[in-house]
């Protein structure tokens, strides 16, 4: 166990098995949802996946549109926000909103499209890293959008799966962490950490943010918010994958090496957990964006997946 740490605590690695596993997760949905396809077409079964029909090709381009748009005003308005881990996060939130209505594959290409598209009006720092993060926003949001379907009691298996992925991920980081062979101090807003604190660090933010998910979960529940338990739970498992996978395991390899942070000074470590911090805070602000955008957007857009 100590070799594999070793390994993916060594640079980068652990952004490059992310991108890795992503791109996996990719390729199975892709062929899995072909031969679905090819199922239906050769049994004559009817096709309730999505049409690329005009209607569909239409609300698809406006969504990039509106993200685009909203990135490039703002953009201007607060020259700041021309920084690709502020650029990302506010297309991000239309990347989002299109998986969740049209699934993985478009919200994949809505992805792609609106970072190349939003470099080409708003010139900034360019990284691989806010590509992969961008794809992974779309993917992992259509991922999620299946549990929309969950409604009733079922609204439960959402919540266990959130639980079980939080847990799996705080273990899973947290053995990581635990096991590696050469720990050494990293810096966290030019504070110096202990390699021997990081670990729990990671443990705390994490209980945290778990903490306020079943916060909000039992408050819906005890204001009997049925309705809303049904949109924010399958939200908060989108907000919990994306900002795990994609924001604090590949964002933090993009901020790293824009900043140019070396690694004796704690490098990819240190940018990890700055975003870790972040994580209780975002995962809630970006939960009840997401929650009204969805609710406001739905009667508009109603796909038949």
């Amino acid at each position: 166990m100590s070799k594999v740490s070793d390994f993916l605590l060594k640079n980068t690695n652990m952004a490059y098995m992310t991108i890795a596993f992503t791109g996996i997760c990719i390729l199975l949905y892709s062929v899995t949802y072909l031969l679905n396809f090819q199922y239906h077409r050769l049994t004559g079964l009817k096709w309730k996946g999505l049409k690329f029909d005009t209607r569909n090709l239409a609300i698809i381009a406006m969504m990039i549109a509106v993200s685009v748009s909203t990135t490039v005003v703002i953009s201007v308005t607060i020259p700041i926000t021309v920084f690709p881990p502020i650029r990302v996060a506010f297309s991000g939130i239309m990347v989002k909103i299109t998986g969740l209505f049209f699934g993985p594959i478009v919200g994949l290409i809505v992805g792609i499209l609106t970072e190349c598209i939003c470099l080409m009006f708003v010139p900034s720092y360019i990284h691989i890293a806010y590509f992969c993060v961008s794809l992974s926003f779309g993917f992992w949001a259509g991922v999620a959008s299946y549990t929309l379907k969950w409604r009733g009691k079922k609204i439960w298996l959402t919540f266990g799966l959130i639980t079980a992925y939080m847990v799996a991920f705080t273990l899973t980081l947290f053995t990581i962490e635990m096991n590696n062979p050469n720990i050494n101090d990293t810096l966290f807003m030019g504070i110096k950490i202990s390699g021997y604190f990081a670990p729990y660090m990671f443990l705390i933010m994490m209980g945290i943010t778990l903490l306020i998910i079943w916060t909000i979960t039992l408050g819906l529940l005890a204001l009997r918010k049925q309705r809303w338990l049904e949109i924010v739970l399958p939200i908060i498992l989108l907000c919990i994958i994306t900002e795990t996978l994609a924001t604090i395991l590949l964002a933090s390899w993009g901020d790293s090496q824009i900043l140019g942070i070396p690694s004796y000074q704690g490098g990819y470590s240190s940018m990890i957990l700055i975003r870790l911090f972040q994580t209780p805070i975002k995962i809630t602000f970006n939960t009840a964006v997401l929650s009204t955008v969805y609710m406001v957007m739905k009667p508009i857009i109603k796909t038949k997946q």
